[in-house]
């Protein structure tokens, strides 16, 4: 009996919990953890693209003629320098005459015009005065030889003195080799100081004014481009103009009949390289060292391409048939006599003249002791 009793207690127990539990409310689900809202996954920003590198392009204009050596080394140092910097760099040679007159190369760096331009510092005599006679131009009689030249500018200070005496309209950050001239080119030799007295004749530089003074030559400044021309009409009786690797590309051998030797009147010269303060000064630091060591490897290159094809351009002028003659010894002691006496006047009257006067004087007695080392014999021929 009392087992019966506590099946039956068991059983309500069961049954009531069961009940209960059934009736109680659902617990609550555990809450699921809530996916975190998915975090927009910030897009990386790029790195600008480093801009392409800036392409900085130049003019130069050149003082020489389309196809002569002078004009054909610059082309080739510029390229050299478009290479050297990545493409960073390109500028454009012109030759003579292209997008100014050759005598106002300085005014169109100044101005903007050109980038770049190599000229004649002759030209510029009425800006900087009779010293520009002295800067390694062309048309100094009894001056220095190409090499002298570049010395002064490289090692005497010249290139520093250069660009201060034209610091009020570009910079000056070079120079390019010339080569000694040609004397004449005329119809008949000119050997004698008599020989010029009433001749119609261009010339360029002290020279010209020389002529005038002390031969009684009726000098005229006229462009290389129109030379041709002038003595087919009549306009001069003779010229002077360049080295004989650019007077033979010319064409002057069909106009002339003869030509002089040795170029007393312009024994060597430089081109100074004038550039655009402006155009320099936007040069990142890096280009502005390659142009300018590109200019001092121009005037190594240039000294010697002009050099040998101006020996080429004498023997050109001889096969085609034009007769040589040569200067009188007097004739030339006294060009070197009357220059010299009319560079001391210019001193006494004009201060920058005096002040590269002096200069260039104290360099070539030292510069000019290499004749003493140098052997007089050879064994080339």
């Amino acid at each position: 009996m009392k087992r019966k009793l506590l099946l039956l207690v068991l059983s309500v127990g069961l049954i009531a919990s069961l009940v209960l539990v059934g009736c109680a409310p659902e617990a609550a689900a555990p809450a699921e953890e809530e996916e975190e809202a998915p975090v927009a996954e910030e897009e990386e920003e790029e790195a600008p693209a480093a801009p392409a590198d800036e392409v900085y392009e130049g003019v130069w204009q050149d003082i020489d003629a389309a196809g002569s050596t002078q004009n054909r080394v610059l082309v080739e140092a510029m390229a050299n320098l478009k290479a050297a910097s990545g493409g960073r760099v390109d500028i454009t040679v012109y030759p003579e005459g292209e997008i100014v007159p050759r005598n106002e190369g300085t005014m169109a760096v100044k101005d903007g015009v050109v980038d770049i331009a190599t000229v004649a510092a002759s030209m510029d005599k009425g800006r900087l005065g009779p010293a520009t006679y002295i800067m390694t131009s062309s048309g100094l009689p009894a001056g220095p030889s190409t090499i002298d030249c570049l010395a002064w500018i490289y090692k005497g200070g010249g290139l520093q003195t250069m660009d201060d005496a034209y610091s009020d309209y570009c910079y000056v950050k070079g120079a390019v080799a010339g080569a000694a001239e040609l004397f004449t080119h005329s119809n008949k030799p000119l050997e004698t100081a008599a020989d010029f007295k009433g001749l119609k004749f261009r010339a360029l530089g002290l020279w010209g004014e020389v002529l005038n003074k002390h031969y009684g030559a009726s000098v005229a400044q006229l462009p290389g481009g129109e030379l041709y021309s002038s003595m087919e009409r009549g306009v001069i009786d003779a010229f002077e103009y360049g080295p004989a690797s650019l007077n033979f590309v010319m064409g002057f051998q069909e106009i002339a009949d003869y030509i002089g030797l040795p170029g007393v009147q312009s024994p060597g010269y430089t081109k100074p390289i004038l550039v655009n303060k402006s155009f320099f000064d936007n040069l990142p630091a890096d280009l502005q060292v390659m142009f300018v060591e590109e200019c001092t490897a121009l005037a190594m290159r240039s000294l010697v391409e002009v050099a040998y094809e101006n020996s080429v351009g004498i023997q050109q002028f001889r096969d085609y048939g034009t007769k040589v003659f040569f200067v009188d010894e007097d004739f030339q002691a006294d060009i070197a006599k009357n220059t010299r006496a009319m560079c001391e006047d210019f001193a006494a009257e004009d201060a920058l003249f005096a002040e590269i006067w002096e200069e260039q004087d104290a360099f070539f007695k030292i510069w000019k002791g290499l004749a003493e080392i140098t052997p007089k014999y050879t064994i080339f021929e």
